[in-house]
């Protein structure tokens, strides 16, 4: 099945693809047709996902996120990768072709070099802040307590067997895993097109798991952009995964403030989703909770789905209402590895007042 599409182009075009909202959130807005175009153009669309289309999409987002303007319309990007029948002296064919041809590498970072106190306000919402500060209640968090733990071996003997089975599985994978720290005012260690590829698998396998629903796979794809641009804004580590030939298949994001270590997100490519990486990825977080000093618990964040509150329920982690009431995000900053920044300054100093204030604190 495909989908045809009314795709506007020229000046008026209306951005489909990245806006700010005031709380610094990010969010799609899908075009307006209320304002007349200069001209249009009907694109037929194949949702079907190959290694050059996703190539091809982070070309455009790339342009999008240097600033270029004509690139900030998420319809027009999706017509110029998985349209059928663009004329290839169009408009859009062309911009396509500019952007991949810009692309300089396969994990090649373009992410923005962001203030961390800017990735710091960026990871808030994320992180649930709405309800911690008293502003929204989210949906309930996904914890463990780790404070009596003293070892892994902790952990892993009080689960069942069927996860200590998953467990051992994952352990004999032959994947990698290294930990790269989001550095202020540096593009962040997943902006790459590598980690990208993850973000989109990912989500497509997600979200448009049936075959066929057209819909559901370009919703899937505008989130897994909005998700991308989201976790390279954002504060913490992220522990990379690689199989025996070195290729990225994943990556974990991790943020910790206070007593409270966050699991903020995860994403895999097709191929680490068949090698147990997610539980992995699991282990290592509360491995490292754990270990730290002043870490009492483990956060998981909201579940999409009921099936995934009772896999994370299986290892531990209780679904909790009132999680800011056992999950402490507030008694301390964020936690910055390998930082080595002077905050000494008159603006660094005003830009910390001005988080802890939203904080609450």
């Amino acid at each position: 099945m495909k989908l045809l599409i009314l795709v506007f182009l020229g000046p008026l075009a209306v951005s489909a693809f990245l806006v700010t909202t005031s709380n610094n959130r990010r969010k799609r807005v899908l075009p307006s047709t209320t304002r007349l175009q200069e001209k249009s153009l009907s694109v037929t669309l194949d949702p079907t996902l190959t290694d050059d289309r996703i190539k091809s999409l982070f070309a455009w987002v790339s342009r999008a996120l240097d600033g270029e303007d004509e690139y900030n319309n998420i319809m027009a990007g999706f017509a110029a990768v998985f349209g059928t029948n663009l004329p290839r002296d169009s408009d859009l064919a062309k911009m396509a072709w500019r952007a991949e041809n810009m692309l300089q590498g396969e994990e090649v970072l373009i992410g923005a070099p962001i203030h961390r106190f800017e990735r710091e306000q960026a990871s808030l919402g994320a992180m649930g802040a709405g309800q911690w500060t008293g502003q929204w209640k989210t949906r309930p968090h996904a914890l463990l307590d780790v404070s009596n733990m003293t070892s892994i071996d902790d952990w892993i003997q009080s689960l069942p067997r069927g996860c200590k089975r998953t467990l051992k599985k994952a352990n004999s994978q032959s994947f990698t895993v290294s930990s790269k720290p989001i550095l202020s005012k540096k593009p962040a260690p997943h902006s790459s097109l590598a980690h990208f590829r993850c973000v989109v698998e990912h989500e497509v396998r997600l979200i448009a798991d049936v075959e066929g629903d057209i819909e559901g796979f370009f919703s899937a794809l505008a989130e897994a952009v909005s998700r991308y641009i989201g976790t390279t804004r954002m504060t913490g580590v992220i522990q990379e995964y690689r199989n025996a030939d070195g290729k990225i298949i994943a990556f974990a994001h991790e943020v910790r403030k206070a007593r409270t270590i966050r699991g903020q997100w995860f994403y895999a490519d097709d191929e680490a989703s068949k090698s147990y990486v997610w539980f992995h990825s699991v282990q290592e977080l509360v491995k490292r909770a754990i270990e730290s000093d002043g870490i009492d618990t483990v956060d998981l964040g909201p579940s999409g789905s009921d099936a995934f509150s009772e896999l994370k329920a299986k290892y531990g982690f209780e679904s909790i209402d009132d999680w800011p009431s056992f999950a402490d995000y507030t008694s301390g900053p964020f936690y910055h590895e390998g930082q080595d920044e002077d905050l000494s300054d008159d603006e660094d100093r005003e830009r910390m007042l001005k988080l802890l204030r939203m904080l609450g604190m």
